[in-house]
């Protein structure tokens, strides 16, 4: 592969970059000659960065936790007591024969069939009576409901915070320029989007601790939820609220406890949390504007270097004339007040007074370079007569 010199000057300029030549890359005759037409060519650059900011009002982490322990406790611990139940039953169906199921007897011999001469009484009917242990008690009905409206609490503010707006976080950087490089036009486009991924918590060090805090409260409530007790007092009904402060949940420490955090989310009528979407649109400064024209510099050359034939170009042409546009203008006026310690009210007023002058220096020249041409045009029109 035999190249000119002008492709030449494109692989120096290429092995300037990438450090396999030596040499100062803004010295370069080729890189001068791009960047150029680059300056005075058709760009569009867009950069943009999203940031969730979460704030967790603590009030309801600290009100759950304080009474976890307790909740946990009773679960595994709840109150029974001994259901009875008493049902005249037919006597090949009779379990349990106790004496009072004698006496009922003795009290209705409508159900005894025959007195045998030995003593023995044979009843066709029997009172039968069931006794077993049971958790149907107010204090355990009152238990599981709080531990269904505790999952939905909870659960609603966990998806909330961990999932809001994690599709829209990150940055996004588009680049779209055209260029003529009298040879040849030159579409450039690139485009870089980077998601963040703050459901993971390690990525929100600020929350770290309390987002900890909350993933520990959703993991207790729903291993509660899926507990012996709670699926066995599901079939019984739900209280309602205000509770009724039986004498366990007036005096036991630990249904206290449970009946002041229900108080507490039937209270509670905040979210809980905030989650704010911080969008940037920054000015793309001179420095950025440099590292972006330098990437497509670098892209242009390594192409040509990969190339089999490339069409000649003169880097000895002369330099086109960079037109500033409003974008520009309020970039160098960002940087002149970034960089300066005048007070505002006095770059005010110097920045005013030279745009007068400049506007009026401006003038004279058109009207001179006016007053010229006209002169010009007389003069040419009399040597024509």
């Amino acid at each position: 592969m035999v190249y000119d010199d002008y492709s030449d000057d494109i692989l120096k300029a290429y092995g300037k970059m990438t450090g396999q030549e030596q040499g100062n890359i803004e010295d370069d005759k080729y890189y001068k000659y791009f960047y150029n037409l680059l300056e005075t060519g058709r760009n569009y650059v867009k950069y943009s960065y999203v940031r969730l900011v979460k704030e967790v009002d603590e009030t309801w982490v600290n009100a759950i936790e304080e009474a976890m322990p307790s909740l946990q406790h009773v679960v595994l611990n709840p109150r029974k007591f001994i259901e009875e139940e008493r049902e005249v039953v037919n006597i090949a169906m009779a379990r349990n024969i106790t004496a009072e199921s004698v006496r009922h007897l003795l009290a209705h011999s409508n159900y005894i069939d025959e007195y045998r001469k030995d003593g023995t009484v044979i009843p066709n009917k029997i009172l039968n009576i069931y006794k077993e242990e049971s958790l149907n008690t107010y204090e355990n009905r009152f238990i599981c409901t709080l531990i269904a409206e505790l999952q939905f609490f909870i659960n609603k503010r966990f998806d909330a915070i961990f999932e809001a707006s994690k599709d829209e976080l990150g940055v996004n950087f588009e680049v779209d320029s055209s260029i003529d490089n009298y040879t040849e036009t030159i579409d450039y486009s690139l485009q870089i989007k980077i998601r963040d991924k703050q459901n993971d918590t390690e990525n929100e060090f600020e929350n770290k601790d309390v987002f900890a805090r909350i993933i520990q409260l959703h993991r207790n409530i729903n291993m509660l939820v899926g507990t012996e007790f709670v699926a066995t007092m599901r079939r019984f009904p739900a209280v309602k609220h205000p509770i009724v402060k039986t004498n366990a949940i007036a005096k036991n420490r630990d249904y206290k406890a449970c009946h002041k955090l229900w108080n507490f989310i039937h209270s509670y009528t905040q979210v809980g949390f905030k989650v704010d979407l911080v969008k940037q649109d920054p000015n793309i400064s001179q420095s950025f504007e440099k590292d972006i024209y330098n990437s497509f510099v670098w892209n242009y050359a390594m192409l040509h270097k990969y190339m089999e034939e490339s069409d000649v170009i003169d880097v000895n042409r002369k330099a086109r004339k960079k037109e500033l546009d409003m974008q520009g203008i309020r970039r160098l006026l960002e940087e002149i007040v970034a960089g300066t310690n005048i007070p505002d009210e006095n770059l005010r007023k110097l920045v005013n007074t030279e745009l007068k002058n400049i506007q009026a220096r401006r003038k004279q020249e058109q009207a001179a370079a006016a007053k010229l041409t006209k002169e010009k045009q007389k003069t040419a029109k009399g040597k024509k007569a």
